[in-house]
């Protein structure tokens, strides 16, 4: 038996699946690499000015100059990137084909990958991923989903909201993590954003047939 938990720290919320990892059949999990067991782990974290100031005021700074600091890591004005692996060689090869699904992503990998999953705890990871979940498994979980659905689409525009609020303080300093990226990370840790008012969740129980984990 497999089930959605929702978890939070602070200010960050996570969508925690049991069958994580066991998704080899899904479509989102589909990889032409070597790795062909890292489910969704295809998008390169892309760190926005709400995800850095929610890991700043758990007193993570040290992790935010890490990724900073990263050879693969691209810094902008508002946000930070960081890039994993693509294999374009064999994705301009095979060129795989679907309707709705960008197939680039077949061929790329998360840089925070391990074997086990993500290295990293919840709390260090941009808001995307914590509450991504397989359409197989939104599926799965029927008409209860519609209860984290709601609570995902509120974080969102909690995050949206708010990361444009902290890019115009910078902006009124004429700072920017490009320019001045020690000054705008100590604005960031000033600045004073009321947390999400999460819901309680209740646990769904998802039914999935096991027999499609490989």
């Amino acid at each position: 038996m497999h089930k959605l938990t929702f978890l939070k720290h602070e200010n960050i919320p996570l969508f925690k699946c049991s069958f994580c990892g066991k998704c080899y059949n899904f479509l989102e999990a589909t990889s032409y690499l070597k790795i062909k067991m890292r489910g969704c782990c295809w998008y390169f974290p892309k760190y926005k000015l709400i995800d850095i100031k929610n890991i700043l005021d758990l007193g993570k700074e040290d992790f935010i100059y890490e990724i900073a600091n990263l050879i693969n890591s691209k810094i902008e004005k508002y946000h930070i990137e960081v890039l994993g692996y693509f294999d374009e060689e064999k994705y301009n090869k095979l060129k795989p084909k679907s309707d709705d699904f960008d197939t680039k992503l077949f061929f790329r990998l998360c840089p925070f990958f391990d074997k086990d999953g993500c290295k990293l705890d919840f709390t260090l990871r941009p808001h995307p991923c914590n509450l991504y979940l397989c359409r197989e498994i939104i599926e799965a979980c029927g008409q209860e989903y519609e209860y984290y659905k709601r609570e995902r689409k509120d974080y969102f525009a909690y995050c949206n909201y708010y990361n444009d609020v902290l890019a115009k303080e910078l902006e009124y300093k004429s700072l920017n993590l490009v320019n001045n990226f020690e000054e705008a990370i100590k604005l960031l840790k000033e600045i004073h954003v009321p947390k999400f008012d999460f819901r309680n969740l209740k646990d769904i129980i998802i039914n999935i047939n096991e027999q499609i984990a490989v």
